[in-house]
């Protein structure tokens, strides 16, 4: 376990099932309460304000970039639902998506169909074959919900498109490289371990003209915090595309973020990915590409309540089990999930 000061004593012991939410640091947990406490007792607003802005930067930090880069957003669709109705492409252009991927990285793409755009679906290791000299983007997940799966991304870095990164199911659980990407956006509820409600949303700086502030709001301005009337200039970087933030989130955001940002996402990378990598070893598994391994079963559905009886919390997920790793997990827990997975009938690896 990383962070016992944070977990030890809290149940955390066969929760292997961050890839749904993520549990809360100790310190999270308290910076939430004492915000909603500063709400019952008038607390000031721009406190809350000033956690998010450090929420900014500490998702700078950990995805190794700029502050002035980073924007707010409610939900990861939202980010994707800004770069698909900003998107400066034309009849006969067209999109790349993985066909099995994350709803939520799929339905904004849709409309652009009516622009004449074509959506090319594709199996995730043949997404580079889907690119041409007409491919406007590649828009696809940084970790694959369901399996844990990861594109070839030095193949997709180097097409010449532009690249759509949802790194929900990554940010926080493993190392992230900007390099080569244009747009990645990530929800902070899951490997984050914050408040649901935040997520952040990367522009490449020379990309950000690109962008229809389609969402502009208050906070969207130059200088938000000067005036409230009159629609002055928008902010010059990516500040523009900022909502709202929910205040009561931010400060437990904070705190986790303050938390991983800490510890360093390569090594709580190394950590996740070295218990799912064993726990994957002893079901005679392929050595998975992320800290989420899926594994086939009889009956998910059966199997994941038996597991949740013997005190592992895990999901099913297209007719198998999905376990995630995270930094308050150790090899106990990995252990315990083998143990508690023993009676499931036809483990078999994928093809």
């Amino acid at each position: 376990m990383l962070a016992p000061s944070e977990y030890e004593g809290s149940p955390t012991r066969g929760y292997l099932d961050t890839a749904t939410y993520g549990l809360p640091p100790r310190s999270a947990l308290a910076a939430a309460e004492a915000a909603l406490a500063s709400w019952s007792e008038r607390g000031s607003w721009i406190d809350w304000e000033q956690d998010g802005e450090r929420c900014r930067e500490l998702f700078a930090r950990i995805v190794g970039a700029e502050p002035r880069d980073i924007a707010f957003v409610a939900a990861a669709s939202v980010g994707a639902g800004i770069v698909a109705a900003s998107l400066p492409a034309e009849a006969g252009a067209n999109v790349v998506l993985y066909e099995r991927d994350f709803d939520s990285v799929l339905f904004p793409w849709q409309p652009l169909a009516e622009r004449g755009i074509e959506l090319r679906t594709l199996p995730l290791e043949r997404l580079a074959d889907g690119i041409d000299d007409r491919t406007a983007l590649v828009a696809v997940s940084l970790v694959q919900s369901s399996d844990g799966r990861m594109p070839d991304l030095e193949a997709l870095r180097t097409s010449g498109a532009r690249l759509f990164l949802d790194g929900t199911q990554a940010v926080g659980g493993t190392a992230v490289d900007l390099e080569g990407v244009d747009y990645l956006v990530a929800h902070s509820y899951k490997w984050l371990l914050s408040p649901r409600g935040l997520a952040f949303f990367y522009v490449r700086p020379d990309r950000l003209d690109e962008i229809t502030p389609w969402l502009a709001g208050w906070k969207s301005r130059a200088d938000p915090f000067e005036d409230y009337y009159g629609a002055p200039k928008l902010a010059p970087d990516a500040h523009r595309l900022d909502v709202s933030l929910p205040w009561f989130s931010t400060g437990g955001a904070r705190a986790s973020l303050e938390l991983i940002a800490g510890l360093g996402p390569e090594a709580i990378g190394e950590h996740n990915l070295g218990l799912a990598r064993s726990f994957a070893g002893e079901l005679g598994l392929p050595e998975p590409q992320s800290p989420i391994v899926r594994v086939q079963v009889e009956n998910a559905g059966d199997a994941v309540e038996r597991l949740k009886r013997a005190g592992v919390a895990c999901s099913a997920r297209s007719g198998s089990i999905r376990f995630a790793f995270h930094l308050y997990n150790d090899e106990e827990d990995v252990a315990l999930a083998l143990e508690a997975l023993r009676p499931a009938a036809a483990v078999r690896s994928e093809p």
